[in-house]
């Protein structure tokens, strides 16, 4: 009951600093974040809603490179109209809107036209854009994306180190090799992909530091955050990738005992998750006067269309966005290695980490619908199946004993 206690205390903190931050993106003048924004329509950064980070495809054409501006025009679509109804637009989140083309609709805006209507989207709290709103009081987009991509490099750095330091090398190839298979880097540019994966960050590298404290309640406030701060692009990073170097971590030897905290830790994120969600429409409806509990029912009445019709589309479009065959050749050489010198005191630990690679399917399962149309991002939640994969086949190989052999026969 105590760390329940404590849990409730630290959620009503969470919530507490949501709605301050809320409060301060409020405060920031209108001027300079307008001259900001009109400087990043200027730069041509935001012309196009879909483009390509690296292979330059047709228009329209969606592959693992495309960036989201779709919907970073409508974060700051949401920055210059933050204000336009008071202060309840800290929990409606207004924005301009003429249609289905964002980078449009934020032009558009901007010039002043009147053709369009306002739209409120007080289902999510839009964390991204409160943190987006203090920026551009100082910087343009440009400036934030540049912001974003040293921060999140330093702490990707930082994180790498630590892994090698407190986990060896097995877990710093592993987890570094799914950041690859994904295109991690392409996040680092995104105002709409960058908040996930640095909550991932984060609590990886807060676990190298306290592997074994306390890990519930960090992982109650790893999915506050991902509530707080993600538009469902790829929220189970936050949850997988901690939760595969807390299994390398403590390495538990009790199979049984390994697998109960693997699900215990991933029930506080998901109550961290949920109960975020809920208070946000709990609030929005209690000091707004809108039924956001009925808009939230609406969309996903909306998202479960089709139901199970879903599921195969699902998988089978994630999976076909990751560099298969990195991943292939990498499980191979591990199960050769495995075949020559087995661990079989890794096995308790590789049915944790398996149990970890299940979390995005469990995502694409109960989120079939939104994870096929979106798969050219949702594919990234693949990075927790791909790097326990890893773990799991580097527990199985006798590292030492390997090394022995290779010595042996060097001195042959």
């Amino acid at each position: 009951m105590r760390r329940v206690g404590k849990a409730a205390l630290i959620f009503a903190f969470l919530v507490a600093g949501y709605l301050l931050l809320g409060v301060l993106a409020y405060s920031m003048p209108d001027a300079p974040v307008r001259h900001h924004v009109e400087q990043s329509i200027g730069s041509g950064d935001l012309s196009n809603d879909y483009p390509q980070a690296v292979i330059h495809a047709d228009f329209d054409i969606q592959d693992e490179y495309t960036m989201d501006n779709f919907t970073d025009a409508l974060i700051l679509n949401q920055v210059v109209n933050f204000r336009s109804e008071g202060m309840k637009g800290i929990l409606l989140v207004p924005r301009y809107d003429e249609g289905v083309y964002m980078c449009n609709n934020l032009r558009h805006c901007m010039a002043g036209a009147d053709e369009g209507r306002t739209i409120h989207y007080a289902r999510y709290w839009h964390g991204s854009t409160f943190v987006a709103r203090i920026l551009f009081f100082f910087t343009s987009y440009t400036g934030i994306r540049y912001l974003i991509y040293l921060f999140s490099s330093g702490l990707l750095l930082w994180c790498l180190f630590r892994l090698w330091r407190s986990g060896g090398w097995a877990v710093l190839v592993s987890i570094t090799a799914a950041l690859l298979f994904v295109n991690v880097y392409i996040m680092q540019f995104s105002l709409q992909f960058a908040p996930v994966l640095l909550i991932a960050l984060g609590g990886i590298l807060w676990l190298t530091y306290h592997p074994s404290d306390k890990a519930d309640l960090l992982f109650l406030v790893l999915g506050s955050l991902t509530a707080f701060a993600d538009l469902i692009t790829v929220p189970t990073i936050t949850l997988g990738l901690p939760l595969v170097v807390l299994v390398s971590l403590r390495n538990e030897s009790d199979w049984r005992r390994g697998l109960l905290q693997v699900v215990q830790v991933a029930a506080w994120w998901l109550a961290g998750y949920v109960l975020t969600w809920l208070s946000k429409w709990g609030l929005a409806t209690l000091l707004t006067g809108e039924n956001i509990f009925v808009d939230a029912y609406n969309q996903g009445n909306n998202w479960s269309k089709g139901g199970s019709s879903y599921l195969g589309a699902a998988i089978v479009s994630n999976l076909k966005f990751l560099h298969w065959k990195f991943v292939v050749v990498a499980l191979m050489i591990l199960a050769v290695l495995a075949s020559v010198r087995f661990r079989k005191k890794g096995l308790p630990q590789a049915m944790q980490y398996l149990l970890v690679a299940a979390i995005p399917f469990v995502y694409y399962i109960l989120m079939a619908r939104p994870a096929e149309c979106h798969a050219w991002f949702n594919y990234r939640a693949l990075a927790t199946a791909v790097a326990s994969l890893l773990m799991a086949g580097t527990a199985l190989v006798d590292w030492k004993r390997l090394r022995q052999w290779k010595a042996q026969k060097d001195t042959k």
